[in-house]
């Protein structure tokens, strides 16, 4: 199956190490299934750089599944990924260290942020009650369809072949 990775550089190959690890699943390479959210996060990427010299970039990859890995798949909005992804936001969980070698499930993209982090504040304040994870989950089914697949573990790269990249126009 073909993934994609958006971002402002060629990545051939990719590492679980790198970037920020309090995003959705923790820290690890980031993919999708869906080219057009690939673009959409490097022309994010591009409108966010200082380098007026960069240009937003996907990478494209043939993933061959295996039994051998240990994945966590997430099929919808659900308080389980939901508070997963606060935890791993604010933090609280080395999502790393859970022993998944890829995680998938949706995106808390800049419209499903806004719902997550009213749900970080309320937990901080410790105010938090079920009525207000039902909200944000109701909140949530109204998105656009998304995805990503999180790799975790070097093991998990290796089914990741770097297939071209191509630069995204119309930024």
């Amino acid at each position: 199956m073909l993934l994609y990775h958006g971002g402002l550089i060629e990545i051939k190959n990719p590492l679980v190490d790198f970037g920020r690890p309090d995003i959705d699943f923790g820290q690890g390479f980031y993919t999708t299934l869906i080219k057009e959210q690939a673009e959409k996060w490097a022309k994010r990427k591009k409108r966010l750089s200082k380098d007026l010299q960069t240009v937003p970039i996907v990478s494209v990859y043939n993933y061959e599944e295996d039994d051998h890995l240990f994945t966590k798949q997430f099929d919808n909005y659900s308080e389980e990924w939901l508070m997963f992804v606060i935890e791993n936001r604010r933090q609280i969980i080395d999502s790393s260290k859970l022993g998944y070698d890829i995680i998938e499930g949706n995106i808390a993209d800049d419209r499903v942020v806004r719902v997550v982090d009213a749900l970080i504040e309320a937990m901080e304040e410790e105010r938090i009650n079920n009525a207000m994870k039902v909200a944000a989950l109701l909140e949530l089914e109204y998105q656009e369809e998304n995805y990503q697949i999180c790799f975790k573990t070097n093991k998990s790269l290796k089914y990741l072949t770097f297939q071209e990249s191509y630069e995204v126009k119309n930024v």
